[in-house]
């Protein structure tokens, strides 16, 4: 869907007002507009940083992010077979029996 003209005049405001280049946010905005990537080095996950920068993982997030996510987001790893299981479960399972003895 191509952007229209009055969208168009919002982003070139915004980016003067930013003092960042209007013809780029505009480029940007049609490409997110289209469905298409618009680099290959776009970010690999929603909230991920266009600039690199990686968003931080806590301990919460487990539950919600999966092991490849966390291997190719986080740890710049490849992914793995039965990597669509979510971290948190993943974890669970790694870890070992309850150390000391049962009552």
């Amino acid at each position: 869907m191509p952007i229209n003209d009055s969208q168009r005049a919002l982003l070139e405001a915004e980016a003067k007002k930013r003092g960042i280049d209007p013809v780029a946010l505009i480029r940007e905005a049609e490409a997110l507009t289209a469905g298409s990537p618009i680099s290959k080095d776009a970010p690999k996950a929603p909230g991920a940083s266009a600039k690199g920068e990686k968003p931080n993982l806590y301990m919460y997030h487990l539950p919600f992010v999966t092991v490849n996510e966390v291997r190719t987001i986080w740890l710049d790893l490849e992914p793995v077979d039965g990597g669509d299981e979510y971290a948190g479960v993943w974890a669970a399972k790694q870890s070992g029996p309850p150390s000391g003895s049962q009552p």
